[in-house]
């Protein structure tokens, strides 16, 4: 009984594929005929498709331009108010010291230029700040009885807040505000303010004109206005509204008529800008199309919510005149004129049949060129084509790279490519001096038992992944993983004079990782991975070792096992150290100057091997030698 063909071959085989010589003779008669009658109809309607999401992408690069540039100018004041708060949590920066107060807060202005004032409240309402001001002044200590509203108000929030924008008589503008209360030891100290105005972003808007786009504006709400180009030369004075309403111009107060009108109702019509298209980008979520009329003329605005400073949501709005961007759409009309040359365009359309034809052949021969260098993973797939000697071809390709992605997961690319250069001369074992390298994670069984099976295998990923990395970088082979244990070695199958430096450089490389991965983990309340690496250099015998069906190209010989047991060695010297490198002396006396600085523990009976060797600590760089030697202890 033979077994089912996969579902796939069978699904690929229920497809007409027909002779390349049929398409050639039949299909591009009809494509002509055909062409005629639709190609005309179909080109209006994609063109003007297209041109319609062109102008939806064109409103998205704006939007995402806009909401940049909001970002830029007050997200780094909410930066600088939790990095001071930080200071004053931890006692580095103590309010009570007014004069280090004073000068911590005009550094902050200094460091952040989108900062416009920024100012410490006290318990006692005593205000001490700093303001962007012409003589840079600093302010405070001052009273204020509105400083116990804020007090209170904020004494029950936590973190960094923005709030409503208020009016500041000493800026003589509007600002928009974050506030931080800030706790050391679980006492309330005051509160961090810091105060954004908007002026630079009324002048980024003023540079956004253009010939389609008629102006761009932001809305604290529906009716007040953040920030317009007009009110760069034009600032509007409302000191009147401190107490009494939100500070800012409203849209009537503007003054832009086509500002005015976006909330004005006008009969329904399509928008120049798809709504619809608007949606589905996803830069524009959240976004809504308006059309109204202002000044005489008919505008579309685009409308992008902004609901990350303050209690009520930002308003993006971008107007866009409507003779202005229906002339795009008038271009792709004028198609219509052109139905003459149908014809040719069809003409065309055959020809362009019989390029896909070699295409397809093209790609083919470029995938199989990509096989040259052994990297399956950047081998694209091959579609199905509906000519029978590519589909076959295809599907023949494609099963062929299937088989070899998986090869390339069990056997190292760099292995075989070097095998694949050296050639034939490599099928006979020799003899080659090499440094070996065992690395080992300390406790893996305990850190496995409290770890699920899938988070086990997640770890030995991440770790083999990091120390193949720096084996790899020196020109090593990774020759197995031998359960949480990794073997690598140098010197083999290229001639590596410098096998020993190779692997001295790769341990510190390793350590360094391992270091800053322990960092990580304690940062994170985690247990850290310790690893213990063992070097040795000596002689081996390397080539094609195992069954006749099965080979390995590995090494053997008592090197690899003095390194193994060189790496066990270091259980009993890690106490706490995130990784500990033990490399016998001859590896340190091969190559000195990539050893750095060691420490020699002195000779060492290893198990299973006669004598003694001796043993030396790889130490941190730029660590002191400690004087004296090691006290030797069984590796058994």
């Amino acid at each position: 009984m033979t077994d089912p063909k996969p579902a796939s071959s069978l699904r690929r085989r229920r497809r007409i594929h027909l002779p390349i010589a049929a398409v050639l003779a039949i299909g591009f008669g009809g494509i002509v005929l055909l062409a005629v009658a639709a190609v005309l109809a179909l080109g209006i309607d994609i063109s003007a498709r297209n041109t319609r999401n062109l102008l939806a992408d064109k409103a998205a690069l704006g939007i995402d331009g806009m909401v940049v540039r909001v970002r830029m100018q007050l997200d780094p004041a909410r930066s600088q108010v939790e990095f001071l708060g930080g200071l004053m949590r931890r006692g580095e920066l103590d309010p009570a010291d007014p004069q280090r107060l004073r000068d911590h807060l005009r550094a902050s202005l200094a460091a952040a230029p989108q900062i416009t004032a920024i100012s410490f409240l006290a318990l006692d309402g005593t205000w001490t700040g700093a303001a962007r001001t012409d003589d840079g002044a600093t302010v405070g200590p001052v009273q204020d009885p509105y400083g116990r509203t804020i007090l209170e108000q904020s004494i029950q929030t936590g973190g960094a807040h923005w709030v409503d924008p208020y009016w500041s008589p000493a800026l003589k503008t509007s600002v928009l505000s974050v506030r931080l209360p800030v706790r050391r030891d679980g006492r309330f100290l005051g509160v961090l303010m810091v105060g954004v105005g908007f002026s630079d972003l009324s002048r980024f808007l003023a540079g956004m004109r253009s010939t389609e786009m008629q102006g761009a504006f932001i809305l604290y709400d529906d009716t007040h206005v953040l920030a317009h180009p007009s009110l760069v030369e034009r600032p509007l004075d409302m000191s009147s509204r401190r107490t009494d309403g939100i500070p800012l111009p409203t849209l009537a107060e503007l003054g832009d008529p086509v500002a005015s009108a976006l909330w004005s109702e006008v009969a329904p019509g399509a928008p120049v800008i798809d709504a619809e298209a608007v949606r589905r980008e996803p830069r524009l979520k959240g976004s809504d199309v308006r059309e109204a009329d202002a000044a005489g003329a008919r505008y579309t605005y685009l409308i992008h919510n902004l609901p990350d400073y303050g209690t009520r949501p930002w308003r993006l709005v971008m107007a866009f005149h409507h003779a202005e961007v229906t002339r795009e759409m008038q271009r792709v009309e004028r198609i219509l004129v052109l139905g003459p040359l149908i014809l040719l365009a069809a003409v065309l359309l055959s020809l362009a049949l019989g390029r896909a034809i070699s295409r397809q052949v093209r790609r083919l021969a470029r995938a199989a060129v990509a096989l040259r260098e052994l990297d399956f993973r950047a081998v694209p797939e091959l579609p199905d084509s509906r000519f029978r000697e590519v589909s076959d071809a295809a599907a023949a390709f494609n099963t062929m790279v299937a088989g070899l992605r998986w090869f390339e997961t069990y056997v190292p690319k760099p292995l075989v490519l070097r095998l694949v250069r050296r050639g034939s001369a490599l099928m006979e074992s020799e003899e080659r001096e090499v440094t070996v390298m065992f690395a080992d994670i300390k406790g893996f069984s305990t850190m496995a038992e409290a770890m699920s099976p899938a988070g086990t295998a997640a770890l030995l990923n991440r770790h083999f992944t990091l120390i193949a990395a720096c084996i790899e970088a020196e020109g090593g082979t990774v020759d197995k993983f031998i359960g949480d244990a990794v073997m690598a070695f140098w010197g083999a199958p290229d001639h590596q004079p410098d096998h020993a430096a190779r692997a001295l450089r790769a341990a510190r490389a390793i350590a360094a990782r391992v270091e800053e991965a322990a960092a990580r983990a304690d940062l994170r309340c985690e247990p850290p991975v310790r690893v213990r690496v063992g070097l040795h250099s000596g002689p081996v015998v390397v080539g094609n070792i195992g069954a006749e069906n099965r080979l390995n190209y590995t090494i053997v010989g008592d090197t690899v096992n003095a390194a193994a047991r060189l790496e066990a060695l270091g259980d009993d010297m890690m106490k706490d150290a995130p990784c500990v490198i033990l490399a016998s002396s001859d590896t340190v006396a091969a190559a000195p100057e990539a050893a750095g600085p060691v420490v020699a523990m002195g000779p060492f009976s290893l198990r299973g091997r006669t004598g003694a060797v001796g043993v030396c600590r790889l130490l941190p760089a730029g660590a002191a030698v400690p004087g004296g030697i090691g006290v030797p202890i069984s590796a058994g």
